[in-house]
């Protein structure tokens, strides 16, 4: 070591500053510590003399007036040194020590002043706690004035008084401060030393011995040499110096390496433009060979107009600072070798060299990224298939008709369904399903006049904005758009029949906003869907009314299921009446609904259907199940011992896999005779699937419960099916009954019926019977039971009861 001066003024500052600090941290945290131990000590003073207070004012209040005797004085000592109880006047009552009982309080020594004074005056309240310096503590508590003492008759009104010596645990903490401090200045001082020699043996001496040594190395890029007698420290630097050289030159070359495959250009121009550096992927993308761009102007990668204005841009630069390019990207045309352009995203840094000022710009071709942005946004925007607009556009597009509307410039909305398209599909292959619909919007469009937005709101609907001064559809539109599709479309020599249905919605341009529109033409829509086999024309116009009617069914779609769980519905039943005898042969289970408020709620013509739709009505025809056989099997009927319970099942429980074996444990839980139970389907609902239906019905016989077809004749109306059908018993529809008195042809088409099912074995029931004269031609040809007013309304179960005693008497 060769200047031992400069160790010395490296080390003694630390050395000093870190003594320095140590003892200022010490003066500082001392009292600091001490005070800690103080309040620790304090803290759990006044905890043990609050729970001793607590346990004391619960011994009394447990017991009447325990014996002192009776305290555990022992344990009362290992809570304080001194443990005193005084009453209101400061007589001691109570101590751990039995030499204090009976005195006064002034006489124990023990007990600081100010605390005397805190009993005296009555202020101990939840607990005062004093301390004396570090010598003892000392706190008074509140003794409920209820509890009693000594079983007396007067109630304690004193205070609890602990005093506890704490001096032993003070000198006990300094005496492991003073400890704890050695202990630390011992290690500072032991890991001074150990760095005094580390930086001497490590830092200090090589790099005194370095220092002389470097000053031999000349500017060249020779490797360091030093004599065989260079000290170790120096040759190791030496070797890693060396080392470090030959893997910056390999780096840089491997940093090359890495730009000419790059897969973005890199392109290195000076204030002039001339192109100082070029990697391979730029003279990929421009056409060029990376030779032929060095030292050529960086124009000719530009348009003419660009070209003519860069030196401009780098004027404007080098006076002001301020870019378009520089420091941030964007799009520009570049040009290729051969003249043709792209769209490329360019980003240029400034690059401060000693060589001087140079730009560094990274260019990458975006033209497929472009198209690939628009043909997303397209997708996003436009029915792939038939490039319409989709439902999210023709949303937004008819909010800005709206707000264009005006006096003279309405607008009315045509919505057309493909309602047959899946079983097109089926047929023929889903890749029919564009070139219908495709088909179906090409002879549609042609026929509008002023249309101003196409779109396709689902895959089997497409929807038509025209512009009209009033916003009504042409009569004779109406007219040439139901006959549109009666002989089909030719698809390339295959020739299909869509089943078109349209749905107009007039003076669309009065909807206050496009929310109400939208809302409007998707009820419509399902409005129509739901309609259709009941509507003779395929044009179906939304109006007020239906609008009434489809918030209706909102509404009830609504309520229905808070409805079904506080029991507003509830079973009625009709009674069966065997018009040969006049015997009640069973009743019919209906259902009501009840408005908490006892009003009538929704009839079952508009809630049962509502129900159909959103999956609730098996439950519904499950708690009507339950209901009415819980008044059956409780005798509250009033019925027959064979009495027939008709129960109605709907086309999704049919389907249900699962219903038939929950119907069969309701009968069961019920104790109710399975051939007591009916359960009736509609002639559609049966005809929908027969031979599941079939299936079904077969095991329901084959189970006990009896099987009937509801509303016959107003469906399929073909007598052949009857034989296919697992049927107890067939229910006449009441349009025929209802006319039965007034038609002839109704009379015989009723008879027919009547003796095809009793040759199947079946018996017959007529509905809607509404009076005497039609009981009577019913009974005339052969019916075996009659329905409907004329023999009893639909009635509560208490209802029914009385009817049946009123028969009976």
């Amino acid at each position: 070591m060769r200047n031992p001066t400069m160790l010395t003024v490296l080390l003694l500052p630390p050395m000093l500053g870190v003594a320095i600090m140590a003892l200022f941290a010490w003066l500082v945290l001392y009292p600091n510590l001490l005070a800690e131990v103080l309040e620790h000590e304090r803290q759990m003073f006044a905890q043990s003399g609050g729970d001793t207070a607590s346990e004391i004012a619960d011994r009394f209040a447990h017991h009447d007036g325990p014996e002192m005797d009776a305290i555990d004085r022992a344990a009362l000592r290992s809570r304080a040194d001194l443990v005193v109880l005084v009453d209101a006047d400061g007589k001691t009552i109570f101590a751990n020590d039995v030499i204090l009982e009976g005195g006064n309080l002034g006489a124990i020594a023990m007990v600081p002043a100010s605390l005397r004074r805190a009993v005296a005056d009555r202020t101990c309240g939840r607990g005062v706690v004093v301390a004396e310096a570090d010598r003892l503590l000392a706190g008074c508590w509140t003794i409920n004035a209820d509890n009693r003492l000594l079983g007396g008759p007067e109630a304690l009104a004193g205070h609890l008084l602990l005093v506890q010596r704490i001096d032993w645990a003070m000198s006990q903490a300094r005496a492991e401060l003073l400890n704890d401090s050695l202990r630390l200045a011992g290690g500072l001082l032991a890991l001074l030393g150990l760095l005094v020699f580390l930086t001497v043996r490590l830092i200090v001496a090589p790099v005194s011995r370095l220092a002389g040594r470097l000053q031999q190395l000349g500017d060249n890029d020779e490797p360091v040499r030093l004599p065989r007698t260079g000290i170790r420290e120096l040759r190791d630097f030496a070797r890693v110096l060396n080392q470090t050289l030959m893997a910056l030159r390999g780096r840089e070359r491997e940093l090359q390496a890495i730009l000419n495959t790059a897969v973005d250009g890199v392109v290195t121009i000076d204030t002039d433009g001339t192109i100082l550096q070029a990697n391979q992927a730029a003279a990929t993308l421009f056409g060029y060979s990376v030779n032929a761009m060095l030292g050529q102007s960086i124009s000719m990668l530009m348009t003419d107009i660009d070209a003519g204005r860069h030196a401009g841009y780098i004027n404007t630069y080098m006076d002001t600072g301020h870019a378009r390019v520089i420091g941030r990207g964007r799009e520009v045309v570049a040009r290729r070798a051969d003249g043709t352009t792209f769209l490329a995203f360019m980003s240029v840094g400034r690059l401060d060299l000693p060589t001087g000022l140079h730009f560094t710009a990274l260019i990458r071709d975006v033209t497929a990224e472009r198209q690939a942005k628009i043909e997303m946004h397209r997708l996003a925007h436009r029915d792939p298939d038939l490039d319409l607009l989709n439902r999210r556009s023709w949303e937004r597009e008819l909010t800005g008709m709206l707000a264009a509307a005006g006096e003279g410039t309405g607008f009315w909305v045509l919505l057309a369904y493909v309602r047959n398209l899946d079983d097109l599909a089926v047929t023929f292959g889903p890749q029919i399903e564009t070139a219908i619909m495709g088909a179906v919007h090409r002879r549609v469009h042609s026929m509008l006049t002023g249309c101003e937005l196409t779109a396709r709101l689902a895959r089997r609907q497409l929807a038509y904005a025209i512009l009209s001064p009033q916003g009504e559809a042409p009569p004779y539109l109406m007219a040439a758009l139901s006959a549109s599709f009666r002989d089909g479309v030719d698809l390339g020599g295959l020739s299909t029949l869509p089943d078109v249905h349209f749905v107009v919605v007039p003076q669309a341009h009065r909807f206050p906003d496009h929310e109400a529109l939208i809302l409007a033409q998707d009820a419509g829509g399902s409005w129509a869907a739901q309609t259709a086999d009941q509507r003779a024309s395929t044009i179906f116009v939304y109006d007020d009314h239906v609008g009434r009617a489809i918030r209706e069914r909102t509404a009830v779609a609504g309520d229905l299921p808070g409805a079904m769980a506080a029991g507003q519905l509830y079973p009625v039943f009709q009674p069966q009446i065997r018009l040969g005898d006049g015997s009640v042969r069973g009743v019919e289970t209906l259902v009501r609904w009840r408005r908490p408020d006892g009003k009538p709620g929704p009839g079952p013509a508009l809630f049962i259907p509502v129900a159909e739709r959103i999956g609730l009505v098996g439950d519904i025809d499950r708690l009507v199940t339950r209901s009415t056989l819980h008044h059956l099997s409780a005798g509250r009927l009033n019925l027959p011992r064979n009495a027939v319970i008709s129960i109605n099942a709907s086309v999704k429980e049919l389907a249900d896999p699962v219903w038939l074996d929950g119907l069969l444990e309701i009968v069961r839980n019920a104790g109710v005779p399975a051939g007591q139970l009916e359960i009736e389907v509609t002639e559609t609902a049966v005809m929908e699937n027969l031979d599941r239906t079939a299936g079904v019905l077969a095991h329901l016989r084959a189970s006990g419960v009896k099987v009937a077809i509801d509303d016959f004749g107003a469906g399929y109306a073909s007598l052949s099916y009857l034989k296919h059908l697992p049927a107890d018993l067939i229910k006449i529809d009441q349009g025929f009954i209802r006319d039965l008195t007034d038609s002839r042809r109704s009379r015989h088409i009723v008879a027919a019926v009547i003796n095809l099912a009793h040759d199947l074995e079946m018996e017959v029931v007529a509905e809607g019977v509404e009076n005497a004269n039609t009981a009577a031609i019913l009974t005339e040809i052969g019916c075996d039971i009659g329905q409907g007013w004329h023999f009893g309304r639909p009635m509560e179960a208490d209802a029914l009861s009385s009817f049946m005693k009123e028969r009976a008497g």
